[in-house]
C-alpha cells in the first residue's frame, strides 16, 4: 500500500470512528442523519471548486460504484461475524 493509500485508509478509519459517536443503537435514523451530513459536506466541498456538471459527473460515478461497495462491506461484515 502506498503512502497516499495508507493516509486515505487512516482518514476513512477516522471518519468511521467519528461517525460512530453519532450513530445510536436501534436508531437507523441516526445512521441516515450521519450519512446525509457526510454527503452534504462532500457536495459543499466539491461545490467550492467544481462546476455543477463536474459535481454531477462525480455523483454519477459514485452511483455506479454502489454494487461494488455494497459487496465489499458485506464481505467485511461477514468476516467480522465469523471471527
Amino acid at each position: 500500500m502506498s503512502v497516499d493509500e495508507e493516509k486515505l485508509t487512516e482518514f476513512q478509519k477516522e471518519l468511521y470512528e467519528l461517525s460512530a459517536k453519532y450513530i445510536l443503537p436501534n436508531r437507523p435514523d441516526s445512521l441516515y442523519m450521519v450519512c446525509g451530513v457526510l454527503l452534504k459536506t462532500c457536495i459543499e466541498m466539491y461545490a467550492s471548486v467544481l462546476s455543477d456538471e463536474e459535481i454531477a459527473k462525480i455523483l454519477r460515478s459514485a452511483e455506479q460504484s454502489i454494487p461494488m461497495l455494497k459487496e465489499k462491506i458485506q464481505r467485511a461484515f461477514k468476516d467480522l461475524t465469523l471471527h
